[in-house]
């Protein structure tokens, strides 16, 4: 497993941070401390919906938000999303060139609080953030079985479809923040 180069980071942060993202880089051992400063101190918000997976049962995001006071759901997500103002899940790969998140699969809870979340925030291990987006193509290519599903997120959702006028949030979060997770 590769780790991610301070150059690399630098380029999705730069890029992240071009579409009004934001992108935090932290160790397994913090990372609930740096989704609760995304959470409550970078927003403001008390509430979220948490789709775990294995490196954020790891990690302790549970009780890290639930330990500083934020309302957490980790089941029935569909009821919650909607009035949640966070949604914290960890996408499979990031694109450093595009300050792009990458979320792959079908797994439901993860594509809601990805979807319908005021702030998205997207956990990326460093040795899966991508330096160029071709190389995105040969990585989804080696997979020894293609995913059903593709999901390429750049920045906060926005649209200038009505009149030119841009609009953010349309179809998507209001906000979205990466926090990329160093290999150990």
């Amino acid at each position: 497993m590769s780790m991610i180069t301070d150059e690399v980071y630098d380029r999705f942060k730069a890029a992240l941070e071009a579409v009004a993202g934001k992108c935090y880089r932290t160790t397994k051992a913090d990372l609930g401390k740096a989704v609760v400063k995304a959470l409550k101190e970078d927003y403001g918000y008390t509430d979220a919906c948490l789709a775990e997976t294995p490196l954020l049962k790891e990690a302790g995001v549970l009780e890290a938000l639930k330990g500083d006071g934020i309302t957490t759901y980790t089941d029935h997500i569909r009821l919650h999303q909607e009035t949640a103002k966070g949604g914290i899940t960890e996408s499979q790969y990031a694109i450093a060139d595009l300050g792009s998140i990458v979320q792959t699969g079908t797994e439901v809870d993860r594509r809601i609080v990805a979807c319908l979340s005021e702030l998205m925030i997207c956990v990326v291990k460093g040795s899966n953030v991508i330096a160029e987006w071709s190389d995105f193509f040969d990585t989804i290519g080696a997979l020894p079985e293609h995913p059903n599903f593709v999901g390429i997120v750049t920045g906060p959702s926005r649209t200038s479809d009505i009149e030119m006028v841009s609009v953010v949030g349309v179809h998507g979060p209001l906000n979205l923040t990466a926090i990329v997770v160093e290999d150990e």
